[in-house]
């Protein structure tokens, strides 16, 4: 890959914006057609699992990525509701001639791992400055929002559990929402930014146990995602820096015992 390609529009820091919204949905029908897709997700959770006989039905709404935001009875409910998510989201996006790898955005990123490695980068600036954040103004735990989870990171599905928060994750909520929902509100007057901020709070949405804190912080990262998507153009960047992320808070609750809370 030459120099010249990192600044090319799709460079991660210089350049034109690469992201080009190419979707037959529009803004009204796109917002309907993703709760549609949360609706009919949540119904196939409820009811394929114990049909298949992989568990009760969730007793709450999970998120359809985060798999470890709400306990539920059976993680395998969690990944039913995820796979449901994808593959509805892969469908909506193949309709009135529409193609999902342009749909999502699922084209390669630029400047191939170079791409990769300044979205890191640039990842862990924002978790810094974030942390610092909370930690010197703030006066928050940062950790109120993960002690829930050990036991689940830690339990016998522990495998499952990191499937779920670190591949399905992932893929069912930058699918959906950075990819076919934010696509469709790009072509109204709300413009890209508009657009990310809409689907960003409705992502937040799923978040919602949650500190208002961690909201804050989750409401930042998926502006950053969307960041990330705006000047690449490619979804994949998106999803690779939030499995990356995910992982990691998997393994820090796997393996480091939290301190106390004060």
């Amino acid at each position: 890959m030459s120099a010249s390609n990192a600044i090319s529009p799709g460079g991660l820091f210089r350049g034109a914006p690469a992201y080009q919204a190419r979707t037959p949905w529009g803004a009204g029908t796109g917002l309907l057609a993703a709760a549609a897709i949360v609706g009919m997700s949540f119904l196939g959770a409820a009811l394929l699992p114990p049909l298949l006989g992989l568990g009760d039905a969730p007793t709450g709404l999970p998120g359809p990525g985060s798999g470890a935001e709400r306990p539920v009875g059976d993680m395998r409910v969690v990944a039913v509701w995820q796979a449901l998510i994808v593959a509805l989201t892969l469908c909506a996006s193949s309709l009135f001639g529409g193609r999902a790898r342009d749909v999502l955005a699922l084209r390669a990123a630029p400047a191939g791992w170079r791409t990769y490695a300044g979205a890191l980068l640039a990842m862990v600036v924002l978790q810094l400055l974030l942390a610092g954040v909370q930690h010197s103004l703030l006066r928050h735990d940062m950790l109120t929002d993960l002690r829930p989870f050990v036991d689940l990171v830690r339990g016998p599905d522990w495998v499952l559990t990191a499937a779920i928060v670190a591949i399905g994750a992932p893929l069912s909520e930058e699918l959906l929402f950075r990819g076919f929902l934010l696509a469709a509100l790009t072509g109204s007057r709300l413009s890209f930014w508009g657009a990310a901020l809409v689907s960003t709070l409705l992502w937040v949405g799923l978040h919602a146990g949650y500190s208002t804190v961690g909201l804050a912080e989750v409401f930042a990262i998926g502006l950053f995602l969307s960041w990330l998507l705006w000047r690449t153009g490619s979804l994949r960047v998106a999803i690779f820096c939030h499995g990356l992320y995910n992982a990691l808070i998997l393994l820090a609750l796997r393996f480091v015992d939290l301190p106390a809370s004060g």
